[in-house]
């Protein structure tokens, strides 16, 4: 099986719940390390990342073959009493990059995860021009950046357009106030939108139906580090998707492999 993920790649310092490290971060990474480890998966990462980005990488298929630039995007993570805040350098760098039809033509499952809203939609639908399942991890789409570097809400404006191109949308109820909502109209464009929920589970919604799928919660003071999770969900859904094309075992299967992941920091996985 083939998986290209077209994102970014970060360099996260995190301060977690019971932990505190530098490491190789963002949706390209964690569902890279994942699918490898899970199944027989050969993945590709089509992101921008500096030359600063390789002493933190290894065992990755990096696309383009060369640093786009000198310093890669940075995300400072810190979660403290269930809140995450984040501050960001390196921004301007991290624009996309150019996608050739070889690269995705062959793909089982093509990934669009940015953690930057600088994805434009005709990138997009570039980049989705393809047989492959099309996942949307859109988290970057909620995410503005303040002069400060702090990650601040913001309205996914693209959604209208990209939303079509799409079969399958991953997202947190963290990424909105009213993720909810906007999930049950995304679904109208035929696309089931899987809503994740920390310890209540997920929650799936198509066109036609509704269906939660709980987990079995892990007590705060045993967690030692949730950051990665939710791509980690998105590689374990996107493995079982594939094998079963049943949405609800997917999500089980997901939940499992999240919460396993909460046991260790993100660098250990």
């Amino acid at each position: 099986m083939k998986a290209v993920i077209i994102g970014h790649i970060c360099i996260d310092h995190n301060t977690s719940e019971n932990s505190s490290y530098t490491a190789a971060g963002g949706p390209g990474m964690f569902i890279n390390k994942i699918l490898r480890q899970i199944g027989e998966w050969e993945v590709t990462v089509a992101a921008p990342y500096g030359k600063d980005l390789l002493p933190h990488v290894k065992q990755v298929a990096l696309y383009p073959p060369e640093p786009t630039s000198d310093h890669n995007l940075v995300y400072e993570n810190t979660i403290k009493e269930n809140s995450r805040t984040q501050k960001v350098l390196n921004h301007n760098d991290a624009g996309p990059v150019e996608i050739k039809d070889l690269l995705i033509e062959q793909a089982d499952i093509i990934f669009i995860a940015p953690l930057l809203p600088n994805f434009p939609s005709d990138y997009v639908r570039q980049a989705s021009e393809s047989k492959a399942l099309k996942i949307l991890i859109p988290q970057g789409y909620f995410r503005k950046i303040d002069p400060d570097g702090r990650v601040m809400v913001r309205e996914f404006l693209e959604a209208d357009e990209i939303m079509p191109l799409m079969d399958i949308v991953i997202v947190s109820d963290q990424d909105h106030p009213q993720i909810k909502e906007l999930a049950l109209k995304w679904a109208q464009n035929n696309v089931a939108v899987v809503i994740t929920q920390a310890k209540k589970g997920a929650l799936i919604i198509t066109k036609d139906k509704q269906i939660s799928v709980p987990t079995v919660p892990v007590q705060p003071d045993k967690i030692i580090d949730s950051i990665g999770s939710g791509d980690i969900f998105s590689a374990g859904f996107a493995h079982s998707y594939s094998q079963t094309k049943d949405l609800e075992t997917a999500v089980k299967f997901a939940n499992k492999l999240a919460r396993q992941c909460l046991f260790c920091t993100s660098d250990k996985i």
